[in-house]
């Protein structure tokens, strides 16, 4: 596989995940997470996989709609079996009955395991209101 074509299927991979979150499909997410995935929180607390989704399908959590802002960086190794994507998207959210509006950043690392991308590490950034300055990555 080229870089080039690495690099297309990990920006399509994670428009396809801001699609699927946005249509609160949870499940659909977790597939393309590996089993030992690390996610970090805002606070540095991590998060399984297991955990993750326990999270977004409790009461607690009620999504209302996320969409890709904008993909910032991507960059894929030579060997074009890893590579990470640094995104950002905005997200409607309420967590315990408090409304949450906001822009985060992402970012994921992928390995490829067979034919398969997988997110084997995510971290997010605290959010911003929509209205802030967004982070500026040039």
């Amino acid at each position: 596989m080229s870089i080039q074509k690495a690099t297309q299927e990990l920006k399509d991979h994670v428009g396809q995940m801001a699609r699927l979150m946005n249509e609160r499909d949870v499940m659909a997410v977790a597939d393309r997470m590996a089993d030992d995935i690390v996610i970090v929180r805002p606070t540095g607390n991590p998060l399984s996989k297991d955990h993750w989704v326990k999270m977004l399908l409790s009461e607690d959590v009620e999504m209302k709609g996320t969409a890709l802002v904008d993909i910032n960086s991507i960059n894929v190794n030579d060997s074009c079996d890893m590579g990470y994507v640094c995104y950002t998207t905005h997200s409607a959210f309420s967590y315990k009955g408090v409304e949450n509006n906001d822009v985060a950043v992402f970012v994921a690392i992928f390995k490829l395991f067979g034919t398969d991308w997988k997110i084997v590490y995510m971290q997010r950034s605290t959010g911003r209101l929509p209205t802030d300055p967004r982070p500026n990555f040039d």
